[in-house]
């Protein structure tokens, strides 16, 4: 085969703007549709809010999972931000819960949103997003440096933890107090002075 018949691969173009509109446009309805109705919220009724039929939301978003993760992303974003944030706090411990709390926070915007995370983040056949990537390192940093730190047991695992936060999530959406008491629990633990 000489050079000229090897195959060429086209160079990635960018999207096109109508479909980057139409993708904004199902975001902002999906994230008002389910801020009102929860996550259950109903797939034809968003793309008729985006002004787009059902068959463009699901060009864009295949599986209600695929539309939640994409609101996801921009909470992970903000989550990432955080951590690195919290970097700096001279109090390790605070600032894995301060990272905790506000990752409670994010995944609770709306019914349904942290069974979703969750599920996200148990999956291991698909390749985590980058926005996820991201999130979960800025946590784990904080994590480490508690461990370093003292203010976590060196045998606990980052993702138990971020379980745990996930657990909490689900089971306190709506309630953010609720939330703040649980986790508060969790981190002071039931019995003071057991680790086992």
């Amino acid at each position: 085969m000489t050079s000229d018949d090897t195959p060429k691969t086209a160079p990635a173009r960018a999207m096109r703007a109508d479909v980057r509109r139409n993708r904004a446009r199902l975001l902002a309805a999906a994230r008002e549709m389910f801020q009102r109705d929860g996550a259950g919220a109903s797939l034809e009724a968003v793309a008729r809010l985006a002004g787009v039929g059902i068959g463009t939301l699901y060009r864009h978003f295949p599986a209600r999972q695929d539309l939640l993760e994409a609101l996801l992303a921009d909470g992970y974003d903000a989550l990432a931000a955080t951590g690195r944030e919290l970097l700096v706090w001279p109090a390790p411990g605070e600032a894995l819960t301060a990272w905790l709390r506000a990752f409670i926070a994010q995944t609770t915007a709306f019914r349904g949103m942290a069974a979703s995370a969750v599920a996200s983040l148990r999956d291991d056949r698909t390749e985590p997003s980058e926005a996820c990537r991201a999130m979960r390192d800025a946590g784990e940093a904080l994590f480490r440096r508690a461990q370093d730190a003292g203010d976590v047991p060196a045998d606990a695992v980052f993702a138990d933890a971020l379980r745990l936060a996930g657990a909490i999530a689900i089971v306190t959406e709506g309630e953010p107090d609720a939330a703040d008491r649980l986790l508060a629990v969790a981190i002071a633990g039931l019995v003071p002075g057991k680790t086992r």
